[in-house]
């Protein structure tokens, strides 16, 4: 549902925790903060996980903005970061 009907914004995603990645994201001047796990098969996650901490796209209800996602099997907010440009 939020693939085909969230509302596009932008979020940071701050820490991965296994196979999960912690985001956070400001809605009409509310910030939020949510998890999702990206082990499900179909998901392009790059090979390390921690390359995606930064800027990254999220898709949210617009209803209920707490609801939302970074990535599914039909899209991606991912932006892969090159860590080795951090070091």
């Amino acid at each position: 549902m939020l693939n085909a009907h969230g509302k596009m914004g932008d979020c940071q995603i701050t820490e991965i925790q296994g196979t999960a990645a912690i985001y956070s994201y400001h809605v009409r001047g509310v910030e939020y903060t949510a998890s999702q796990e990206f082990s499900a098969p179909g998901l392009a996650v790059p090979d390390d996980p921690w390359t995606m901490v930064g800027s990254a796209g999220v898709k949210y209800d617009p209803r209920n903005p707490a609801n939302s996602i970074i990535i599914s099997e039909k899209w991606s907010g991912i932006r892969a970061h090159q860590k080795a440009e951090q070091r």
